[in-house]
């Protein structure tokens, strides 16, 4: 007899999860409270533009683990990636352009530093596996220190891995910088998916319902049952109950801990673990729809200051002020693919990192202010802007919970491999899956390395049961 799987949440770890384990055999239901499937990796239509959660590029695309998910279910073809790379992605510095690349970068330092920059890179793809692993649990900024303190360097550096993981250097974990940094490099593969973002979950809830599993969206969960201590199923908003005898959250840990399930349930040390975690950093971002194509760039990283102002312009972003210009990261999703925007026109997203405490925001100054630097770089679109959205912490909220935070649980020295929480709960039958737990890797692709793990771990159970 098949062994039946609730999956709740339908973000990348769970939609994944879900796939995997109906392609092995087991029967899924997954249930999302959304009307759209995917939590950050969702898209949402505007006047004929389809427009991301948050401003997404993939950084192993095609061969990487969002498309190894499809390959292990025996759809290879469900996703369409586009590279980045054509043509190259650009880096404005202090308004000057030139190719995003690590040498272009290095050679924005002085001459010394520019040495020790290019070691550092050099470094990282040549270090060994065993290396990585004994750094883990040393933070970046202290392992850049080996190289050089001078403050320009740390905040090239810093500006990486805001990118990769959304935490900074001081508490950002070495090992999975490098592990990070060289899949990408050596892959060469960075792309977005034809569709948009939501075409990933997509495939996956394809392959779920290929082999026979069922999807259920508006389907919020009320509370996870729990029977003689251990999980058996689900009650949803509207009072209707399923009993399955696997559940796997994708909802959020602390979600799942502290309200799904109730912390009586779990020992205490795991409750505290769970309270403590922290997030990666918050976003904002800007959707801007144009009356025309105006450019033919896909990826443009701005920064907009010098180097080694980059820490106060940080600390001023963190206390909630606005600076007079704003830097991020810049994605044209309709150069992508067409199809994102109505024929002829343009889509443009612009993304700036922000403090936690967004909820005292004034967006509309916000939103003015990242339009005003986003035209500073493009200022072929000046004249040419339909409308914009103002995309705040709070949409990502209400898709993926997590107080609106980027990606999940932080990637920090102490929450990460085995101090990452476990995909197997202390609680009988309860598993989590996503950013949550597990895995490794950039945002999505977290996510996606969370579900291949959590669905090896249910494989081997499964088999074992069936031995036994």
């Amino acid at each position: 007899m098949r062994k039946s799987v609730i999956i709740i949440g339908g973000g990348v770890g769970g939609t994944a999860v879900g796939a995997l384990l109906a392609h092995k055999g087991f029967q899924v239901q997954l249930f999302d409270k959304n009307s759209l499937i995917g939590g950050r990796c969702t898209t949402y239509e505007k006047e004929g533009f389809k427009i991301d959660v948050g401003v997404h590029l993939f950084g192993e695309g095609a061969k990487g683990p969002l498309q190894r998910v499809t390959e292990l279910i025996e759809m290879p073809n469900a996703i369409q990636w586009v590279l980045s790379r054509d043509p190259r992605p650009l880096l404005c510095y202090k308004g000057k352009k030139s190719v995003y690349s690590r040498m272009s970068m290095a050679q924005l330092l002085p001459p010394k530093e520019s040495e020790n920059v290019m070691k550092f890179f050099a470094d990282c793809m040549s270090i060994r596996k065993r290396q990585i692993n004994e750094l883990y649990y040393t933070d970046l900024e202290t392992y850049l220190n080996q190289y050089s303190q001078d403050p320009t360097f740390h905040a090239f550096i810093a500006m990486i891995c805001a990118q990769y993981f959304c935490v900074p250097p001081n508490v950002a974990s070495t090992g999975e910088f490098i592990r990070s940094f060289r899949g990408v490099v050596s892959k060469r593969s960075s792309a977005y998916p034809i569709g948009g973002c939501i075409a990933i979950p997509t495939a996956y809830v394809m392959g779920i319902e290929k082999y026979g599993g069922k999807v259920y969206l508006n389907s919020e969960v009320k509370r996870i049952i729990i029977e003689n201590d251990k999980a058996t199923g689900i009650e949803l908003r509207d009072g209707s109950t399923y009993f399955a005898d696997i559940i796997i959250s994708n909802a959020d840990i602390k979600n799942t801990v502290f309200n799904l399930v109730g912390p009586q349930y779990f020992p205490k040390e795991y409750v505290d673990r769970v309270k403590n975690l922290t997030y990666a950093q918050h976003c904002l971002a800007i959707k801007v729809a144009l009356d025309k194509k105006v450019t033919d760039q896909k990826l443009i990283m701005n920064v907009h200051i010098d180097y080694s102002d980059m820490d106060s312009y940080i600390e001023k972003i963190y206390k909630g002020e606005i600076p007079d210009e704003i830097g991020g990261m810049i994605t044209v999703p309709s150069n992508y693919d067409p199809n994102l925007a109505p024929e002829g026109k343009q889509l443009i997203f612009s993304g700036t990192a922000i403090s936690s405490d967004w909820r005292n925001y004034d967006w509309k100054k916000w939103g003015e202010r990242c339009l005003e630097s986003l035209l500073k770089v493009i200022p072929e679109a000046d004249g040419h802007i339909l409308w914009y959205n103002i995309d705040t912490p709070e949409l990502v909220e209400k898709f993926a919970g997590e107080d609106g935070n980027i990606i999940g649980i932080g990637q920090t020295v102490d929450q990460v491999k085995d101090r990452r929480p476990s995909q197997v709960s202390p609680l009988k039958n309860l598993y989590i899956v996503g950013c949550e737990a597990g895995g490794w890797g950039i945002g999505a692709e977290l996510a996606a390395n969370s579900a291949m793990e959590l669905a090896e771990i249910l494989s081997k159970d499964f088999t074992k049961d069936k031995i036994d």
